[in-house]
């Protein structure tokens, strides 16, 4: 059975996973070089969906003010003792930001693809948020998972997911000589696509797929966070239009490997796109 996104991120055992994560993107890495450290340290940053702090160590020290914000306390609880006190984090969901005046910040960040936790309307109302807090010329960079994908349908299949499947088992030489094993992975292999299949309300993936496709954007149950929330997934060219919709301009794209481009064949050879944007305002 699905469950709320947020009860999700609250469980002790998500939150220190992210807790444990202690990385930047190649994207994140493209976005701080082409800033700079003159432009950041004149920034006040929101790091909205902060998770466990992957990118706090990274942002905080060059940003002249920094905030990093999420909705589940549990995750809160992990910033703040990994962090010691050194940087603020507050309990603030994207969709409502009451706490923060606009025209606030320089800067918000909203990384691994959190706002595809959200449903299309509450989407739209994080954007317009994220717009309302940032000033004249401010800038939004986030990422969020690419419909376009070749690789997308792959993820349905008996193949793709034995292989994950063994490479959460480990990679156990003697294991993987046992014929048993390798009946007990395609079983559970099936069942996982079965289960999917099952939350997606279809028997067939790739016209699933092909259907969101013509429609831009949509759920999909992917068998991330264990395969008991739904994703969105929206094209680039969908996400440009909401962009604008809600009042951002200079829109532009990365690919995760941090190429900045508006290639969709390029984009569209990765799981998920990073978009840079600004807002302007009278």
């Amino acid at each position: 059975m699905a469950i709320d996104h947020k009860n999700l991120y609250d469980s002790e055992q998500v939150s220190m996973d992210y807790g444990n994560r202690d990385y930047l993107e190649p994207a994140e890495e493209t976005l701080i070089t082409e800033l700079g450290p003159g432009m950041l340290a004149a920034m006040d940053m929101l790091d909205m969906g902060v998770g466990g702090g992957r990118t706090t160590k990274y942002f905080a020290p060059l940003v002249r003010y920094y905030i990093g914000a999420d909705y589940a306390p549990a995750m809160l609880k992990v910033c703040k003792k990994r962090f010691a006190g050194d940087f603020n984090f507050i309990e603030c969901d994207a969709r409502a930001m009451e706490g923060f005046n606009d025209n606030s910040f320089d800067f918000v960040l909203f990384s691994f693809n959190g706002i595809d936790s959200f449903s299309h309307k509450d989407r739209m109302a994080a954007l317009k948020e994220v717009q309302r807090v940032l000033r004249s010329g401010g800038i939004f960079y986030f990422s969020s998972h690419n419909l376009n994908w070749t690789g997308l349908e792959g993820l349905f299949t008996i193949k793709n997911s034995i292989k994950k499947i063994s490479a959460s088992d480990g990679k156990r030489e003697n294991e993987n000589r046992n014929p048993l094993m390798h009946v007990l992975r395609g079983t559970k292999a099936a069942y996982r696509i079965f289960r999917l299949n099952f939350l997606n309300r279809t028997v067939d993936m790739k016209s699933f797929i092909d259907k969101l496709r013509r429609n831009e954007k949509g759920d999909i149950y992917d068998n991330s966070l264990n395969g008991i929330a739904s994703i969105y997934y929206v094209t680039p060219k969908e996400q440009k239009r909401q962009l604008k919709e809600t009042g951002f301009i200079d829109i532009f794209t990365y690919s995760r490997s941090g190429i900045k481009t508006d290639n969709d064949e390029l984009l569209s050879q990765g799981g998920w796109v990073y978009y840079l944007c600004k807002v302007s305002k009278p």
